[in-house]
Protein backbone atom coordinates (compact mmCIF):
# COMPACT_ATOMS: atom_id res chain seq x y z
CA UNK A 1 0.00 0.00 0.00
CA UNK A 2 1.44 3.33 -1.05
CA UNK A 3 0.16 6.83 1.15
CA UNK A 4 0.76 9.98 -1.63
CA UNK A 5 -0.87 12.96 -2.25
CA UNK A 6 -4.08 13.13 -4.17
CA UNK A 7 -3.81 14.22 -8.14
CA UNK A 8 -6.79 14.64 -10.35
CA UNK A 9 -6.43 11.71 -11.98
CA UNK A 10 -7.63 10.03 -8.64
CA UNK A 11 -11.07 11.74 -8.86
CA UNK A 12 -13.26 8.87 -10.04
CA UNK A 13 -11.37 6.22 -7.71
CA UNK A 14 -11.42 8.91 -4.71
CA UNK A 15 -15.26 9.02 -5.33
CA UNK A 16 -15.91 5.42 -5.13
CA UNK A 17 -13.71 5.05 -1.73
CA UNK A 18 -15.67 7.48 -0.28
CA UNK A 19 -19.30 6.18 -1.35
CA UNK A 20 -18.16 2.82 0.04
CA UNK A 21 -16.45 4.07 3.22
CA UNK A 22 -19.27 6.02 4.13
CA UNK A 23 -21.95 3.27 3.44
CA UNK A 24 -21.77 1.83 6.88
CA UNK A 25 -21.56 4.85 8.99
CA UNK A 26 -24.37 7.42 9.81
CA UNK A 27 -23.70 9.62 6.54
CA UNK A 28 -24.08 6.60 4.20
CA UNK A 29 -26.69 9.34 1.95
CA UNK A 30 -24.01 11.96 1.90
CA UNK A 31 -23.12 11.21 -1.41
CA UNK A 32 -20.59 13.21 -3.75
CA UNK A 33 -20.36 13.10 -7.69
CA UNK A 34 -16.85 14.48 -7.63
CA UNK A 35 -14.50 15.67 -5.22
CA UNK A 36 -14.91 18.69 -3.06
CA UNK A 37 -12.60 21.50 -3.85
CA UNK A 38 -11.94 24.33 -0.95
CA UNK A 39 -11.72 28.27 -0.91
CA UNK A 40 -8.57 27.57 1.49
CA UNK A 41 -5.38 25.32 0.85
CA UNK A 42 -5.67 21.90 1.49
CA UNK A 43 -3.75 18.78 1.98
CA UNK A 44 -4.83 15.49 0.86
CA UNK A 45 -3.72 12.30 1.01
CA UNK A 46 -4.94 8.96 -0.65
CA UNK A 47 -3.75 4.94 0.36
CA UNK A 48 -3.41 3.39 -3.18
CA UNK A 49 -3.01 0.11 -3.49
CA UNK A 50 -2.57 -2.26 -6.80
CA UNK A 51 -3.63 0.94 -8.44
CA UNK A 52 -6.99 1.27 -6.45
CA UNK A 53 -7.61 3.85 -3.88
CA UNK A 54 -8.60 2.17 -0.54
CA UNK A 55 -8.42 5.29 1.75
CA UNK A 56 -8.62 9.38 1.60
CA UNK A 57 -8.36 11.95 3.97
CA UNK A 58 -8.81 15.12 3.41
CA UNK A 59 -7.36 18.70 5.14
CA UNK A 60 -8.75 22.05 4.54
CA UNK A 61 -6.12 24.73 6.18
CA UNK A 62 -5.78 27.97 7.22
CA UNK A 63 -3.49 31.12 6.00
CA UNK A 64 -4.74 33.27 8.41
CA UNK A 65 -6.64 32.37 11.52
CA UNK A 66 -9.99 32.05 12.01
CA UNK A 67 -10.68 31.02 8.24
CA UNK A 68 -11.46 27.37 8.38
CA UNK A 69 -11.63 26.32 12.16
CA UNK A 70 -14.88 26.62 14.26
CA UNK A 71 -12.29 26.72 17.37
CA UNK A 72 -10.04 29.71 18.63
CA UNK A 73 -6.79 29.02 18.75
CA UNK A 74 -3.40 29.28 16.19
CA UNK A 75 -3.63 28.76 12.76
CA UNK A 76 -5.36 25.72 12.28
CA UNK A 77 -6.94 22.78 9.44
CA UNK A 78 -9.89 21.00 9.54
CA UNK A 79 -10.67 17.24 8.52
CA UNK A 80 -13.61 17.30 5.93
CA UNK A 81 -13.40 13.58 4.64
CA UNK A 82 -11.64 10.63 5.97
CA UNK A 83 -12.61 6.88 4.44
CA UNK A 84 -10.78 3.59 4.06
CA UNK A 85 -12.34 0.93 2.41
CA UNK A 86 -13.96 -2.20 4.91
CA UNK A 87 -11.63 -4.39 3.40
CA UNK A 88 -8.71 -2.17 4.61
CA UNK A 89 -9.85 -0.96 7.94
CA UNK A 90 -7.92 -2.29 10.98
CA UNK A 91 -4.44 -2.47 9.47
CA UNK A 92 -3.39 1.04 10.28
CA UNK A 93 -4.67 2.57 7.13
CA UNK A 94 -6.61 5.31 8.13
CA UNK A 95 -3.47 5.84 10.71
CA UNK A 96 -1.27 6.25 7.92
CA UNK A 97 -2.88 9.10 5.97
CA UNK A 98 -3.45 11.07 9.12
CA UNK A 99 0.24 10.23 9.90
CA UNK A 100 1.43 11.70 6.18
CA UNK A 101 -0.82 14.62 6.54
CA UNK A 102 0.20 15.32 9.56
CA UNK A 103 3.24 16.02 8.93
CA UNK A 104 2.48 18.08 6.25
CA UNK A 105 0.87 20.61 8.00
CA UNK A 106 3.17 20.81 10.60
CA UNK A 107 5.57 22.00 7.82
CA UNK A 108 3.35 23.86 6.89
CA UNK A 109 3.29 25.48 10.40
CA UNK A 110 -0.25 24.40 11.24
CA UNK A 111 -0.26 23.79 15.33
CA UNK A 112 -4.17 22.19 15.31
CA UNK A 113 -6.73 20.11 13.69
CA UNK A 114 -10.13 19.91 14.11
CA UNK A 115 -12.45 17.44 12.97
CA UNK A 116 -16.83 17.24 13.26
CA UNK A 117 -18.00 13.46 13.11
CA UNK A 118 -21.37 11.76 14.23
CA UNK A 119 -21.88 9.68 16.93
CA UNK A 120 -20.65 6.39 15.14
CA UNK A 121 -18.17 4.77 17.56
CA UNK A 122 -15.86 3.48 15.62
CA UNK A 123 -14.99 6.76 14.04
CA UNK A 124 -14.99 8.52 17.87
CA UNK A 125 -12.70 5.88 19.28
CA UNK A 126 -10.16 6.35 16.13
CA UNK A 127 -10.06 9.99 16.55
CA UNK A 128 -9.68 9.92 20.53
CA UNK A 129 -7.46 6.67 19.92
CA UNK A 130 -5.43 9.55 18.14
CA UNK A 131 -5.35 12.15 20.82
CA UNK A 132 -8.27 14.05 19.74
CA UNK A 133 -9.87 15.71 22.18
CA UNK A 134 -13.56 16.33 22.14
CA UNK A 135 -14.86 20.48 22.51
CA UNK A 136 -18.23 20.63 21.87
CA UNK A 137 -21.72 18.67 20.55
CA UNK A 138 -24.92 19.21 18.97
CA UNK A 139 -27.79 17.25 17.74
CA UNK A 140 -28.55 16.55 14.00
CA UNK A 141 -32.42 15.99 13.79
CA UNK A 142 -34.16 14.57 10.75
CA UNK A 143 -38.16 14.66 10.80
CA UNK A 144 -39.99 12.93 8.52
CA UNK A 145 -43.85 14.77 6.99
CA UNK A 146 -45.90 13.46 4.98
CA UNK A 147 -48.10 16.26 4.67
CA UNK A 148 -48.53 19.67 5.17
CA UNK A 149 -50.83 18.75 8.35
CA UNK A 150 -47.97 16.74 9.72
CA UNK A 151 -47.96 18.01 13.49
CA UNK A 152 -44.14 17.69 13.61
CA UNK A 153 -43.79 19.60 10.59
CA UNK A 154 -45.92 22.23 11.80
CA UNK A 155 -44.29 22.56 14.82
CA UNK A 156 -40.83 23.40 13.24
CA UNK A 157 -41.85 24.97 9.80
CA UNK A 158 -42.93 28.33 9.08
CA UNK A 159 -45.59 26.99 6.31
CA UNK A 160 -47.31 30.26 6.25
CA UNK A 161 -44.65 32.16 3.94
CA UNK A 162 -43.92 29.14 1.52
CA UNK A 163 -46.95 29.37 -0.53
CA UNK A 164 -48.90 26.66 -2.21
CA UNK A 165 -47.19 23.35 -1.38
CA UNK A 166 -48.39 19.57 -0.89
CA UNK A 167 -46.17 18.22 1.62
CA UNK A 168 -42.49 18.68 3.24
CA UNK A 169 -40.70 15.06 2.78
CA UNK A 170 -38.11 15.47 5.00
CA UNK A 171 -37.02 18.43 7.82
CA UNK A 172 -32.72 18.54 8.72
CA UNK A 173 -32.12 21.07 10.98
CA UNK A 174 -29.19 21.21 14.01
CA UNK A 175 -30.23 21.85 17.58
CA UNK A 176 -29.02 22.04 20.98
CA UNK A 177 -28.40 18.85 22.69
CA UNK A 178 -30.13 19.48 25.39
CA UNK A 179 -33.14 19.00 23.19
CA UNK A 180 -32.48 15.62 22.34
CA UNK A 181 -35.37 14.15 24.87
CA UNK A 182 -37.73 16.41 23.32
CA UNK A 183 -36.77 15.62 19.47
CA UNK A 184 -35.99 11.57 19.93
CA UNK A 185 -40.10 10.84 19.58
CA UNK A 186 -40.31 13.14 16.48
CA UNK A 187 -37.33 12.43 14.68
CA UNK A 188 -36.28 9.00 12.64
CA UNK A 189 -32.76 9.95 12.62
CA UNK A 190 -30.83 11.48 15.16
CA UNK A 191 -27.09 11.97 15.78
CA UNK A 192 -24.96 13.44 17.67
CA UNK A 193 -22.37 16.12 16.39
CA UNK A 194 -19.20 15.79 17.97
CA UNK A 195 -16.19 18.73 17.62
CA UNK A 196 -12.54 17.47 18.03
CA UNK A 197 -9.63 19.53 18.62
CA UNK A 198 -5.88 17.83 18.54
CA UNK A 199 -3.26 20.45 19.04
CA UNK A 200 -0.39 19.40 17.01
Amino acid sequence: MTIREYTPQDETGWVRCRLISFLDCSYYDDVMRQKETYQNPSVCAVAEENGKIVGLLDAEYELETGAVCHFPGGKGAVIWHLGVLPEYRKIGTASKLWEFVRQKLLALGITRVEVWTQDDEPANRWYQKQGFVLKESYLNAYVRGTSKDNSAIQKYVNLQNIGDIFGVRCLNFEAPLERKAELAPLCYRLYEVRGYEMQL
